[in-house]
């Protein structure tokens, strides 16, 4: 199923957060808070006139969440006894950094809580008893902590104006393209190509141009979970995931799509972000 985004949600607030002393350093970009447009309107157009949502700021990740990344909170959360099983045997050097994928989403939120105690700050995905998870609750509740300083996916609505490019983009008067950082998709992302050699696994990241935020593979490469749940009848939970990927075309950033929680896919990968200043 296919969806357009038009909704709205509203917040609002300021910027600031201490950089940690840990030897693992993340690369992100500051989106910062205001009132933004979100939908299947592109073009140039008077989009500071026309907003339908707020949000807070907020820091993302300039690119997907790698391999490398993904083993290495993996393995330290094992070493720290927050989860269990057996050490991830490391990636090889040429594959460290291609996006990870066939990745549920349940293990997009876990590794979430993961790197959110690695970086001593705290978690935002809780179960019914309000106890961080670090593996899936039998009974499927997640409920989340909104003034955790932790990892989190984003909203739908913090993912489309991540990739518009935010206030930058609306400065430029690029907020309007129909791909991350451009109007031509081969330039801001991996997408299906027309010869015969198939594409088996996601690319390294960080390749192709990124967008006004310095954040690539918005568009293309492997498609994202977000944190937005499509529930129409109370029992069958669904998430948003949005992008396009090196398999799926898209024909805009208001392109997404929707999965159970428990889904996983070659080209669907994800990528993080978190509260710029104590919600």
């Amino acid at each position: 199923m296919r969806y357009l985004l038009f909704l709205c949600v509203f917040f609002i607030n300021p910027p600031a957060f201490s950089s940690t002393d840990k030897q693992l350093k993340l690369n992100e970009s500051l989106v910062q808070s205001g009132d933004y447009y979100v939908g299947d309107v592109f073009g140039r157009q008077p989009y500071e006139e026309h907003t339908n949502v707020s949000v807070k700021s907020f820091y993302i990740m300039q690119t997907e969440v790698t391999r490398s990344l993904f083993e290495q909170i993996t393995n330290w959360a094992i070493q720290n006894k927050l989860v269990e099983g057996d050490i991830v045997k490391h990636t090889n050097k040429a594959e460290a950094n291609i996006a990870v994928a066939s990745v549920s989403w349940w293990d997009a939120i876990i590794f979430s809580n993961m790197i959110s105690r690695y970086f001593n700050l705290s978690p935002y995905y809780l179960d019914k008893s309000g106890n961080p998870i670090f593996e899936r609750p039998k009974d499927g509740t997640v409920s989340v902590n909104e003034s955790a300083s932790g990892y989190r996916l984003p909203s739908i609505f913090e993912w489309q104006i991540a990739a518009r490019g935010g206030q930058e983009a609306l400065k430029n008067q690029t907020y309007g393209t129909l791909f991350a950082g451009s109007d031509q998709p081969d330039t801001v992302g991996w997408f299906p190509t027309d010869d015969l050699s198939q594409q088996e696994i996601p690319y390294i990241v960080g390749q192709k141009q990124p967008n006004e935020l310095n954040l690539f593979d918005m568009s293309g490469n492997v498609a994202e979970w977000t944190g937005e749940v499509f529930n129409l009848d109370g029992n069958n939970v669904l998430y948003y995931y949005c992008g396009g990927s090196f398999i799926i075309s898209d024909n805009s950033l208001a392109n997404c799509d929707i999965h159970s929680r428990h889904h996983k896919r070659p080209d669907l990968g994800f990528r993080l972000v978190r509260y710029a200043s104590q919600p």
